[in-house]
């Protein structure tokens, strides 16, 4: 009696716990990552800052000189190789709908970098997009991050003399 018990306990538990490190390991070892890195290493650019997430990476080299996004989609990949010293600054760009609850629900969350060049239209970095199949993890947290780190790496622009 005592050993079906046991056995029975120990069934049930592992039916829970074996799904979940399932889940966990594939977490960790996801496509996205792999497919970064193929993408990174082709062009031989290291990181001093990147991040990875859902199907995105934004990355800063260690020499300060390049900012990195690549976007994998389904239909199609988009990498976009940024010199720091071509962007002017960078601003956040949010969308917010009001349910009938009256609560604010994020609908889009993008980082919109303008360049010093005018003929170079501004780029838009999407971090979060209810459009897609992914759920906000902290965003709003990564973005300010981003924003911050490309601000402060970008390189000291000509200061203007103010006419008097």
């Amino acid at each position: 009696m005592k050993i079906s018990f046991t056995l029975l306990a120990v069934l049930v538990t592992l039916s829970v716990i074996i799904p979940f490190l399932i889940f966990v390991l594939k977490g960790l070892n996801t496509s996205t990552k792999q497919e970064v890195e193929k993408l990174t290493k082709k062009n031989n650019l290291k990181y001093g800052f990147k991040e990875v997430w859902n199907n995105k990476f934004i990355g800063i080299t260690t020499d300060k000189t390049m900012l990195t996004y690549i976007h994998l989609k389904s239909e199609d990949k988009r990498y976009e190789n940024i010199e720091l010293a071509a962007i002017k600054t960078c601003e956040l760009v949010t969308n917010y709908k009001l349910d009938k609850n009256k609560t604010n629900h994020l609908i889009k969350l993008d980082l919109r970098i303008i360049f010093k060049s005018v003929n170079k239209n501004d780029l838009i970095i999407n971090f979060f997009d209810t459009d897609e199949m992914y759920m906000e993890n902290y965003e709003i947290n990564r973005i300010k991050n981003w924003k911050d780190l490309i601000s402060t790496n970008l390189p000291n622009t000509e200061t203007l003399k103010k006419a008097s």
